[in-house]
C-alpha cells in the first residue's frame, strides 16, 4: 500500500504536534542514549512515523502518548542494533574468532585450521558464517545485522560456504 501525500489539515496537525512534543521526545531520548545526535536521529524517526501514519488517514491516533510509545520502540530498536553491532565489531575489528561449538568435536589441529580459514575470508563472508553457524543466528537475523535483504544474505552465505570449503581443502 502506498501512502498518499498528507492533506493541509494533516500537515497542520503534525506541525502543532511537533511544536508541542518535539522537545519532550528529544529530551526523553537524549537522557537514555546520552548522545545528542542519536537522540535527534531517533526523534526524526518518530516524527517520520507520525507523518506516515497521518498520511495514511490516522491523524487522530497520533497524539503525544502515541509519539511516546513510538519513541520507546525506536529506542529499543536502537539498543538492539547497537548491541548487535558491538558484538559484530568486536568479532570483526579485533579479528576474534569464536570458539567452535563442542558438538563439532574438532581436535586442536582442526580447530586451528578452522580459525585460519575463517581469518582468511573477506570480512562480510566471515561475519555471515560466524553469525549463522557459530552464533546460531537465523538467515533473517544475519540479514538484519549486516543490513542487507534476506535474499542477499542467502547469497552471501552460499558464497561464504563455497569460499570456506575451498580454503579449508587448500589448507594443510
Amino acid at each position: 500500500m502506498r501512502v498518499t501525500e498528507a492533506t493541509d489539515a494533516q500537515r497542520a496537525h503534525l506541525r502543532c504536534l511537533f511544536t508541542a512534543e518535539a522537545d519532550r521526545i528529544h529530551g526523553y531520548l537524549l537522557l537514555r542514549t546520552g548522545s545528542w545526535t542519536v537522540a535527534e536521529d531517533l526523534t526524526a524517526e518518530v516524527f517520520a512515523a507520525a507523518a506516515r501514519h497521518c498520511a495514511g488517514g490516522h491523524e487522530r491516533e497520533v497524539t503525544g502518548a502515541w509519539l511516546q510509545t513510538v519513541a520507546k520502540r525506536r529506542l529499543v530498536d536502537h539498543w538492539r542494533r547497537a548491541t548487535t553491532r558491538r558484538r559484530l565489531t568486536e568479532r570483526l575489528v579485533h579479528r576474534e574468532t569464536p570458539a567452535v561449538h563442542d558438538e563439532l568435536r574438532l581436535d586442536d589441529a582442526d580447530d586451528e585450521r578452522v580459525r585460519t580459514v575463517l581469518g582468511s575470508l573477506p570480512d562480510r563472508q566471515r561475519a555471515a558464517l560466524c553469525l549463522r553457524y557459530l552464533d546460531d543466528f537465523s538467515v533473517n537475523e544475519v540479514a538484519e545485522v549486516l543490513d542487507i535483504a534476506y535474499q542477499a544474505a542467502e547469497s552471501l552465505l552460499a558464497r561464504a560456504r563455497r569460499s570456506f570449503i575451498a580454503a579449508y581443502e587448500a589448507t594443510p
